[in-house]
């Protein structure tokens, strides 16, 4: 299930329902909550909820946007404390894509070097947490360009990647493995 944020009787439920993973979106800085999702929440609110889904035995999968504060990065990396500060099933990486009819048509997504650092820090940060890379992420040369710095930063997995990026993590030492799952299922 992919929930926004949970209070105690929405994660107790999840639990009593038999729900096998849950998967929220963390958000690291209060002026994206407020500019980006108009939400009147904390980013504390994001740590409670990732608390509440631990409490309750739920496997969490936790998302963060890169550049999801208009293409540009703030809060990413404190996401990423306190994800780090928790135990989650896997990390899920995406990246912002400006989408046609939103606000946010003509923003472009962060640059390829700052998802580069991202992995990086992500995986010294978090060296035995699955960390993979989401299927929302734009296409094109970008997506060539971040799956291939996704594989060389040591990603776990990725979601639909990019024409060649098989060839190129076999040609790494890799084995790769094929799930029929969603990004945050995919990887056990």
């Amino acid at each position: 299930v992919h929930t926004g944020l949970v209070n105690e009787e929405m994660a107790a439920g999840l639990k009593y329902a038999g729900v096998d993973g849950v998967a929220l979106d963390i958000i690291g800085a209060q002026e994206t909550i407020k500019q980006v999702y108009h939400l009147d929440v904390t980013v504390e609110a994001f740590n409670e909820s990732m608390a509440l889904l631990t409490q309750y035995g739920l496997s969490i999968r936790p998302h963060i946007i890169l550049g999801l504060h208009y293409g540009k990065f703030l809060g990413e990396y404190n996401a990423l404390d306190m994800i780090s500060k928790h135990n989650v099933h896997a990390l899920i990486v995406v990246i912002f894509m400006p989408l046609r009819g939103t606000k946010m048509q003509d923003v472009s997504p962060p640059p390829v070097e700052d998802v580069k650092e991202f992995l990086i820090q992500s995986r010294i940060k978090m060296p035995s947490t699955k960390i993979l890379l989401g299927c929302a992420r734009p296409g094109g040369t970008y997506k060539s360009q971040v799956d291939k710095i996704a594989i060389e930063s040591g990603i776990n997995g990725i979601a639909y990647p990019a024409e060649g990026i098989i060839e190129h993590a076999q040609s790494m030492g890799l084995t790769p493995s094929f799930y029929e799952n969603s990004c945050s299922c995919g990887i056990e």
